[in-house]
């Protein structure tokens, strides 16, 4: 489903070249629930960015269910990200002024999907996160966990194809962390949703297929946990 080949990134900072990437080529099979690992700085959350058609790599290949995602337009990468991918980051990213229901209601607004539809379909991920009853609370108004999980809806209303996940335990404590990467497993396994997971806690592997382990910009290691 994923095929990278020889990732580099560079970025310029003034007259400072900062390698985040030095060539990282990575394969990720359909259904797979895989955990991108590394210490600080290892480039984990940049090969993410890459491979979610966020950023662009300095040099290397991509295909995504065998198409060669770098050569399309910037338009055609917006409605591939749109239709295929699910983002959640660790920050929940929601927009403050609209209520949870709205903010979950926005990928599928954005595919075209009728508003009756687009309220169906809000209503039913909210309820598969455990917030239907929630639903008209503005962010400011829902605990840290309960923002994750509204992140996490908006994440799947269009049944994206890949799920991205940046640090989305960073901000919540074990509880909650747990919680949520539960979600995912039972998201991967019932959906046959593909799961990208970037995290430097350990305890973390016990619920991923495989680990791809970063260091200094390379594969350190790739270790298959589950079969």
């Amino acid at each position: 489903m994923i095929s990278a080949t020889d990732i580099k990134k560079v970025y310029n900072m003034g007259l400072v070249e900062v390698n985040a990437l030095n060539g990282v080529s990575v394969e990720i099979g359909k259904g797979e629930f895989v955990g991108i690992m590394g210490s600080s700085g290892s480039g984990k959350s940049t090969l993410l960015h890459m491979l979610g058609l966020l950023d662009r790599p300095t040099e290397g290949r991509i295909e995504i269910d065998g198409r060669k995602v770098l050569e399309m337009s910037d338009e055609e990468k917006g409605r591939f990200r749109l239709i295929k991918f699910g983002f959640i980051f660790q920050d929940y990213a929601l927009v403050p002024e609209l209520t949870a229901l709205e903010n979950v209601m926005l990928p599928a607004m954005a595919k075209g999907v009728p508003g009756d539809e687009c309220v169906a379909g809000g209503q039913s991920y909210l309820e598969k996160v455990g917030l239907l009853e929630r639903g008209g609370h503005l962010p400011s108004e829902l605990s840290g966990g309960e923002q994750q999980r509204v992140a996490i809806a908006r994440a799947l209303v269009n049944n994206p194809s890949i799920l991205f996940a940046d640090e989305p335990c960073a901000n919540l404590d074990s509880h909650n962390s747990r919680a949520v990467l539960e979600l995912f497993s039972e998201i991967n396994e019932t959906m046959d949703q593909t799961v990208v997971m970037v995290s430097h806690e350990e305890w973390h592997k016990e619920y991923f297929d495989r680990v791809i382990r970063l260091k200094d910009g390379l594969v350190a290691e790739e270790i298959r946990l589950k079969n």
